[in-house]
């Protein structure tokens, strides 16, 4: 099967202040990839990475985006019944990478620290490291 990025795009972004500013207190990160209903024909597909950063687990996250890609496959594929392929892992971290960078961009112009992005440290969460929504999941 053959995957290939036509286009990826800034979907949002937000970023606010931290309600609690403990310079030694870990940031939290935690992302999820959600996938819009395919084309007819299966071969034209969207995801959306979600990706946030938060001090405290119970708190909402003090910034977090969106980046879109849009991809194709050589033959009819459904991203909900191979949502472990090697693929949709590399897009959720570039996504987050490049959520990562233009939040970096936007804290430096708010004149607050930067925040390292170390892919090496993300991992998945047990289960399956994309979420489909149930709407998007009804809808194919």
């Amino acid at each position: 099967m053959q995957f290939d990025i036509r286009r990826d795009f800034l979907d949002g972004i937000m970023l606010q202040q931290p309600q609690n500013r403990n310079e030694k207190q870990e940031i939290k990160a935690g992302g999820q990839l959600h996938f819009l209903p395919s084309s007819p024909d299966g071969t034209m597909h969207t995801a959306v990475v979600s990706f946030g950063l938060s001090l405290d687990e119970k708190a909402p996250p003090f910034a977090q985006g969106g980046w879109r890609f849009l991809f194709t496959t050589d033959a009819q594929f459904d991203p909900s019944k191979e949502q472990n392929h090697p693929f949709f892992q590399n897009l959720l971290v570039v996504g987050a990478g490049k959520i990562m960078a233009q939040i970096n961009n936007l804290a430096m112009h708010a004149g607050l620290p930067l925040i390292p992005f170390e892919p090496q440290r993300m991992t998945m969460a047990a289960g399956a490291p994309v979420a489909v929504p149930a709407a998007a999941a009804q809808q194919q």
